[in-house]
């Protein structure tokens, strides 16, 4: 499963994220660690612009999606990610073991 279905970006939902979670944690992901990350973004941008309250799913995918986004920009530092191919880039797996757990909490 990549980040796009029918060439649209997947929609930004709490079931898509623990779909892809799973995805990156299972190394099944077709697409970089680095999409996901943005991905992750954008779905706490979309939680963000939404005016209906969370669910008592969507908090705590909120706040993983944006520990995984933040992740990334702190992992990496900026010349880093200016100099190298951003899709060959990986966060230590054991970081998504923890994120699956507290997603299962």
């Amino acid at each position: 499963m990549g980040l796009e279905r029918n060439q649209q970006k997947l929609p930004y939902t709490s079931e898509n994220f623990r779909t892809l979670l799973n995805t990156v944690y299972r190394k099944g992901n077709e697409f970089s660690q680095y999409d996901f990350a943005m991905w992750c973004d954008n779905l706490t941008m979309a939680f963000d612009d939404d005016s209906k309250e969370l669910n008592e799913d969507d908090s705590p995918v909120k706040g993983i999606a944006r520990d995984i986004e933040c992740q990334w920009d702190l992992f990496w530092n900026e010349e880093e990610l200016r100099n190298i191919d951003q899709s060959k880039l990986e966060l230590p797996i054991s970081w998504y073991i923890d994120w699956l757990k507290e997603l299962h909490e």
